[in-house]
């Protein structure tokens, strides 16, 4: 082989190598980015799909959690409106660092409601045992959260929790110029249902996530309670979840 031969190969070697440094780079600029508006795990699934930003629909068996403060309309009228904004945000704050520790996925907030699914994009065996020790340690974290609430003369806050493990329809949704990630189904519907059966300072889970989540879950199992959701046929079971391990909910 030639001189020059050898010479143009090194050339494109070393083309190859920065152009493979710009790729890494631009992903991470992207992940850097995009970290506060959608979950790494999310971000990187679309970015996996070459040619096509969407992640394709799929039916999925996931665990599906939403949380909602208690009272918090009349919070939002006694408090000044930046007050107000700084108890949420330092609120989402704590809890978004444990739903992320335990692998959960955020996928959106309405008012001062966290919705988040475990098992999804990527599928998760473990889905339901952490969720439930997730929503166990977020209940713990609220005597710190209203430790900091009343040191700056804010009131303390509850949080009800609602869990359900069932089949979901999954992927992004929306159009070219704005999509999201999100879940859609019956089963959807029927985790919001639970929430909102919960009390502040509380966990309720169906049987299926009960089921699902292993032994390391403590029930209460005197308060469990047969339910009729709206919009949700027939009777469901809720389990009022106390504890994780050795760990317990305050109160």
């Amino acid at each position: 082989m030639s001189q020059t031969s050898d010479a143009r190969i090194a050339a494109l070697e070393k083309e190859n190598e920065q152009l493979r440094r710009s790729v890494d780079s631009l992903k991470d600029f992207i992940r850097t980015r995009m970290g506060p508006y959608v979950t790494y795990e999310v971000l990187d699934e679309i970015m996996g799909h070459e040619g096509n930003a969407a992640i394709e629909g799929e039916r999925r068996v996931v665990t599906m959690m939403f949380t909602d403060i208690r009272q918090s309309t009349e919070l939002s009228e006694r408090m000044s409106a930046t007050d107000y904004i700084k108890l949420l945000n330092h609120y989402f704050s704590n809890m978004i660092d444990i739903i992320d520790a335990w692998q959960g996925n955020i996928l959106g907030f309405v008012g001062d409601a966290i919705v988040a699914v475990f098992g999804a994009p990527k599928p998760n065996d473990d889905a339901a045992f952490q969720a439930v020790g997730s929503a166990v340690a977020m209940q713990r974290r609220m005597e710190a959260v209203n430790a900091w609430n009343n040191e700056q003369g804010y009131p303390s806050i509850a949080m009800g929790i609602g869990i359900h493990t069932g089949e979901a329809i999954v992927g992004c949704i929306g159009s070219e110029t704005r999509m999201k990630y999100d879940m859609i189904g019956r089963n959807v519907n029927l985790a919001s249902r639970i929430e909102g059966y919960t009390k502040g300072g509380q966990i309720l889970v169906s049987t299926a996530t009960l089921e699902a989540a292993g032994s390391l879950v403590v029930e209460c199992p005197k308060n469990a309670q047969w339910v009729s959701p709206k919009g949700i046929q027939g009777q469901v079971q809720v389990h009022d979840i106390v504890g994780f391990g050795s760990l317990r909910i305050p109160g």
